[in-house]
C-alpha cells in the first residue's frame, strides 16, 4: 500500500527560494513538504557568494552611505516604474532583517561588498569555514544551514521527486501530483502550494520561444540541470497570468571564460570592441557591467562582438596590471597569458583548470581566441570586415591621442593598437537563467489572468522575479539570490497567514 502524503504547505522546488520558504512556513507552525527534483537543496544558488541587503549592521559598521530609500529609487528609476513597486518596497525593507534572520540560524557573513566599481556596496558575502576572504560558492554554506534548520522544524524534503500538477477544486488549491524517486505517482493534499522551481534556464526550447535566443549559437547560458520550466507550466495550467520573462544577461567567451582565466580577464578589459562589421558600438569603459555589455552584444549581427588588443597593450598590463579587477573577476596580472594562449590555441588543457578540465564537448571544437600578425590576417580568421576595421582602428588610435569622440570613453582607458601581434576574442550573450513569467502581488500570491489571486497558490524566486524590467540591475549586486530568499520568506509567511484567515475554506 502506497504512503499517503499530506501537509499544510507543499513547496515545489528546494532551491534558494524553496528551502527558505519551507523554513519560514515551518517557523510559523505549518507542516511542510518540499518536493525537490534533484538530489540536494540550494540549486543554482549554491554556486553564488552572497545576497543583497540595505541598511544592514555590516553596512552601518562599514559606514556605507546607502539607504533603503536610495535602493528603492535606484531600482524603480532603472525599471521606469514598470514593476510592482509594492513588492520592490517590501523586498528592500525586509532585506536587512533577512541578514539577521540568516545569522539566527547559523549563517555568517564577511561584510558588504561591491561587485564592480560603479555598483553599490550591498553584496553580503557568506563566510566560509576557516576563511576571512570572499570565496567562490560561499553561498552553499547558507543553504546548508537553511536545510538543517528546515529538518529541525520537521520539514520533510523528498529528493529526486518531480511535481507534475497543481490540484485545484472550485478555484482553491488542494494539493500536488508528483512522481517519487521510486517512480510512484502520488497525489498529496495540502492547503497551500508554493512554487519555487527556478525558471527555465536549462530549457533551450523555452529560451528560444520566449526570449528569442538559440542556445549554443547566440546564447551560452549558465545551465543548471533540471531547470526546465515545469513550475511555470504548472502555474499557467492552474490559471496563473503570464508576464514577460527576461534573462539575467551577461556575456562570455565560450570555452575560455571559465577555464582560461588570464585569457578571459585580459580580453574583458576596456579596450577596443567591434562587431562583425568592424565598427564600434559600445563604450568599452562599461565592460565591467556585464548586463550592459550583454545587452549591447545582443543587438549586433549574429549576436557576437570582438575585443581586440595587441602586444603593446599586453606590455602595458605587464607593468601596471589589468584595469578591472573585482572580487569575482580577480585576475590581476597577465603573467600566464603566453602559456594559456598557446595551450588554448593547441586545443589543450588549462593550468587554471587544474590540468584536468578540457573544453566541454560542445565548445571544444570552437575557436574564440585568435592571434594574428596583421589586421588582414585577424579579419580573415574572425570574419570581421577589414576595410571598416582599418578605419575604426585609425579613428580609435587618433582618439587615444585626443579624446573618444564616438562614445566618450575615459581617456585613461584609451589604449592604441600599435601592431606587433594582434589578439581578438569573440564575446556572446550569456545568461545566468530566466527571470519571471507569472503574475503575483506583493504577498507573492499568484494572480490569474484577470489579476485576481488564486487562493492558496504562491510563487517565489526566479519564477516570480519580475522586479527588473527588461534588464537585471547590476548596480545592486546580490539581487537575484536575495530576491529568492526574501521572496521565499514572504511566500512562506503569506501561506500561513492565508490558512489562518477567514478566506481559507
Amino acid at each position: 500500500m502506497s504512503r499517503r502524503y499530506e501537509a499544510d504547505v507543499i513547496v515545489i522546488g528546494g532551491g534558494a527560494s524553496g528551502i527558505t520558504a519551507s523554513v519560514a512556513a515551518a517557523e510559523k507552525g505549518a507542516s511542510v513538504i518540499v518536493l525537490e527534483k534533484g538530489s540536494t537543496t540550494g540549486g543554482a544558488a549554491n554556486m553564488g557568494m552572497g545576497i543583497f541587503a540595505v541598511e544592514s549592521k555590516y553596512q552601518k559598521a562599514q559606514l556605507v552611505d546607502f539607504t533603503k530609500e536610495d535602493a528603492f529609487n535606484l531600482l524603480m528609476n532603472y525599471t521606469h516604474w514598470r514593476v510592482d513597486a509594492r513588492l520592490v518596497r517590501r523586498y528592500i525593507e525586509q532585506s536587512s532583517k533577512t541578514i539577521d534572520w540568516m545569522e539566527s540560524i547559523g549563517v555568517e557573513f564577511l561584510g558588504a561588498y561591491k561587485y564592480f566599481e560603479k555598483s553599490t556596496q550591498t553584496w553580503h558575502i557568506v563566510k566560509t569555514k576557516g576563511s576571512n576572504v570572499p570565496a567562490e560558492r560561499a553561498a552553499s554554506n547558507m543553504f546548508r544551514a537553511l536545510t538543517e534548520r528546515s529538518e529541525e522544524l520537521g520539514v520533510e524534503i523528498l529528493y529526486n521527486t518531480r511535481a507534475t500538477n497543481i490540484m485545484t477544486d472550485n478555484g482553491y488549491v488542494t494539493g500536488v501530483e508528483f512522481i517519487t524517486a521510486d517512480g510512484e505517482k502520488v497525489e498529496a493534499e495540502c492547503n497551500a502550494v508554493i512554487v519555487a522551481t527556478g525558471g527555465f534556464g536549462d530549457n533551450p526550447k523555452m529560451i528560444q520561444e520566449i526570449l528569442g535566443y538559440e542556445w549554443g549559437k547566440d546564447l551560452h547560458s549558465f545551465r543548471i540541470p533540471g531547470v526546465q520550466g515545469e513550475g511555470l507550466r504548472m502555474l499557467w495550467e492552474a490559471g496563473a497570468g503570464k508576464v514577460d520573462s527576461t534573462m539575467e544577461l551577461t556575456y562570455t567567451t565560450p570555452g575560455v571564460t571559465d577555464v582560461f582565466k588570464t585569457l578571459s580577464e585580459t580580453m574583458r578589459q576596456p579596450n577596443l570592441m567591434v562587431n562583425l562589421d568592424g565598427k564600434r558600438f559600445y563604450n568599452e569603459e562599461l565592460m565591467s557591467n556585464t548586463v550592459y555589455t550583454g545587452n549591447a552584444i545582443s543587438l549586433q549581427r549574429e549576436r557576437k562582438a570582438f575585443t581586440i588588443i595587441d602586444d603593446s597593450i599586453l606590455e602595458t598590463y605587464r607593468k601596471t596590471g589589468l584595469d578591472y579587477v573585482t572580487i569575482h573577476h580577480n585576475i590581476k596580472t597577465v603573467d600566464k597569458w603566453e602559456k594559456e594562449l598557446q595551450t588554448y590555441l593547441s586545443g589543450g588543457q588549462s593550468e587554471s583548470a587544474g590540468l584536468s578540465e578540457l573544453h566541454n564537448e560542445q565548445q571544444k571544437h570552437l575557436v574564440n581566441i585568435f592571434e594574428a600578425d596583421t589586421l588582414e590576417e585577424l579579419c580573415e580568421k574572425t570574419g570581421i570586415n577589414l576595410n571598416n576595421l582599418k578605419k575604426t582602428v585609425d579613428e580609435y588610435n587618433e582618439g587615444c591621442s585626443t579624446s573618444d569622440e564616438m562614445f566618450f570613453k575615459k581617456y585613461k582607458y584609451m589604449k592604441p593598437l600599435k601592431g606587433g601581434k594582434y589578439y581578438a576574442a569573440i564575446h556572446y550573450p550569456a545568461g545566468y537563467g530566466s527571470l519571471g513569467g507569472v503574475k503575483t502581488n506583493d504577498n507573492l500570491e499568484v494572480l490569474n489572468t484577470q489579476g485576481i489571486k488564486i487562493p492558496g497558490l504562491y510563487a517565489c524566486g526566479t519564477d516570480a522575479c519580475n522586479i527588473y524590467g527588461d534588464s537585471y540591475c547590476f548596480f545592486l549586486p546580490g539581487n537575484t539570490m536575495s530576491f529568492a530568499v526574501n521572496s521565499g520568506r514572504i511566500a512562506g509567511y503569506s501561506a500561513v497567514e492565508y490558512m489562518d484567515s477567514d478566506e481559507f475554506q
